[in-house]
């Protein structure tokens, strides 16, 4: 036996007071509740959905799925997906939960960093709710997941770049905001006692570095990539014994005209690395205040100054 259909005018009634339950302010559970009360009948949350959307009505005039439709998960280029990408690439990782549960992770030490990505995921993905991190015990470490299939198999290693490159190179913004994702995840800003500093971003992925070196590049900042055997240390009978492994590749900005340009276009979401860079910046102006003027060339025949110049007219 088939699903009963509602009459036309029925269905109207329902449409409209639906839309009036929900200007006043009730949620889904509660109009279903009142529709019931008042008429009998089950109306399903897709419905109420749809209706108050006006993804479909009754009078068939509904706008249907938009191309872009956020809610259902359709990925748009923009700023804070360049962001959660550049994250995520850097720091984060993949997981299916089950039950079409498919998370993109991130477990880090810095609130302020897993904050960051549960914000912009979210509006990437179309929330209106922040995914909020939380605290592993067992991991020591705050946690922010989104959940999302399109996001999933966009960041699942192996990562293939000509798919992300739509979302990462839509503008300049978006490149600066994926890199900042990339620092925040795996930079670092290094200055010595003589104020000298440079800033590092290391991964072992020498695909993804050698991308970001092009991106720097492409926002007028000078970079260097190195390679490098990752070090690693095993604690064997009670001899500490160190070994060299993996490869790791160096992202290293050293100028301070490049430095510079890094805190201006890209900079940092995470407080304290951001501190440590603006810091970083104030030396170095102070710096320069405190360098001696260059002395004037002596006047020769060839090359004659300003003064002797003026002497000969």
């Amino acid at each position: 036996m088939g699903r009963r259909c509602r009459p036309a005018s029925l269905r109207k009634e329902l449409y409209h007071r639906v839309l009036e339950l929900r200007g006043m302010g009730l949620s889904y559970r509660e109009i279903q509740r009142r529709i019931f009360k008042e008429f009998g009948e089950n109306l399903s949350k897709s419905i109420i959905s749809g209706w108050i959307r006006r993804v479909h009505t009754p009078y068939g005039d509904g706008l249907g799925y938009d191309v872009w439709d956020l809610r259902r998960h359709r990925l748009r280029p923009c700023p804070e997906l360049a962001y959660a990408i550049g994250a995520a690439l850097g720091d984060g990782y993949t997981k299916y939960e089950g039950k079409y549960h498919y998370a993109v992770a991130l477990a880090v030490k810095d609130y302020d960093f897993a904050e960051e990505f549960g914000r912009c995921a979210a509006i990437a993905l179309g929330r209106e709710k922040p995914y909020k991190p939380y605290w592993d015990r067992s991991k020591r470490r705050w946690v922010a997941r989104a959940y999302s299939r399109e996001l999933y198999e966009l960041l699942r290693k192996p990562v293939d770049f000509e798919r992300i490159r739509p979302y990462v190179e839509h503008c300049e913004k978006c490149v600066a905001t994926f890199l900042r994702g990339l620092a925040d995840a795996e930079g670092d800003v290094d200055k010595n006692e003589n104020n000298f500093g440079r800033i590092s971003i290391a991964n072992t992925d020498r695909q993804l570095m050698e991308y970001a070196l092009a991106l720097l590049k492409a926002l007028g900042i000078f970079a260097r990539l190195y390679k490098r055997r990752k070090r690693e240390t095993e604690n064997i009978e009670g001899r500490v014994v160190k070994r060299e492994r993996q490869f790791i590749y160096l992202l290293r900005i050293y100028r301070n005209s490049d430095i510079l340009r890094f805190r201006e276009v890209i900079g940092f979401a995470i407080k304290r690395k951001q501190e440590v860079l603006d810091e970083l910046h104030r030396r170095t102006i102070a710096r320069r205040a405190c360098r001696p003027p260059k002395p004037s060339p002596p006047s020769t025949l060839l090359f004659p100054t300003f003064h002797t110049l003026t002497l000969r007219k």
